[in-house]
């Protein structure tokens, strides 16, 4: 009789167990490791114009605008250089919110070369070099027309801003907007982005850029504290205690100088 009810004893416990450790789980929030969403902010493209060589800073900052109409703004500052053979080097760093103490890390090193086409990616933290094939653009990028887009896709509406001096450079200003209609970019209504540049001639780069996009926000990207004449020299050394791995002999040729934060 006693092993009877120690055993129903047993049993009893086993069946509230059960239930308590289900709801536990529930609680605890069981599921499959979840995935998220990255995103590369491309910045200003440097080309490797000889004999136009600079030092300067480009800052980014990024404002996104909420359902709720808070807003969310990230940015960075990272020094770029050009030397008079077309030497590029730039610095890349992700994007924090202000006062970030990761804001100031450098996430890559980057040196490319015109006369060798190689460019080096270099990452600080693990201390490595990766030596790519180097294919600048050597022709000024084609311009699309202003008016209707390839296969009804939109319209774009181009204006002339006039010229400025902007950091000590003169620059031409000008405005893109551009409708995409809607069903084209699985939107149910028509999209309107605009792009405003303020481009440098003597340089080749645009020296302030600003992207409107309802879809991501507004980008502004600025170049400033613009040094004309060579670059401090030690810019264009490359880390001695890097360990150097060739990817050309893993890869195919990668874009280069693509301006990726």
């Amino acid at each position: 009789m006693k092993r009877a009810a120690f055993l129903f004893s047993l049993a009893a416990l086993a069946a509230l167990s059960v239930p308590s450790l289900v709801v536990r789980a529930q609680e605890d929030g069981v599921h499959a490791p979840s995935g998220g969403t990255q995103t590369t902010v491309i910045s200003i493209a440097v080309p490797p114009l000889p004999n136009a060589p600079f030092t300067a800073t480009v800052s980014t900052n990024w404002v996104r605008t909420l359902d709720d109409g808070s807003t969310v703004t990230i940015q960075n500052q990272r020094t770029i250089a050009r030397d008079s053979n077309g030497r590029i080097f730039q610095e890349r760093r992700n994007l924090y919110p202000a006062g970030d103490p990761n804001e100031k890390m450098i996430r890559q090193l980057e040196y490319s070369d015109p006369r060798t086409r190689v460019i080096y990616y270099c990452k600080p933290n693990e201390r490595v070099c990766e030596t790519h094939d180097y294919f600048p653009r050597t022709a000024p990028a084609r311009v699309i027309p202003a008016g209707p887009l390839n296969g009804g896709a939109g319209f774009l509406t181009r204006t002339v801003l006039g010229n400025d001096n902007i950091s000590g450079v003169d620059v031409i200003g000008t405005r893109e907007t551009t409708t995409i209609n809607a069903g084209v970019a699985g939107n149910d209504r028509a999209i309107s982005i605009v792009k405003e540049f303020w481009f440098s001639p003597q340089l080749g780069i645009n020296v302030i850029e600003k992207r409107q996009d309802p879809r991501i926000g507004t980008q502004t990207f600025t170049v400033s504290d613009i040094s004309l004449g060579e670059p401090d020299a030690r810019l264009f050394d490359m880390p001695s205690d890097y360990r150097v791995v060739d990817a050309r002999r893993q890869n195919s040729p990668a874009g280069q100088n693509s301006g990726a934060n």
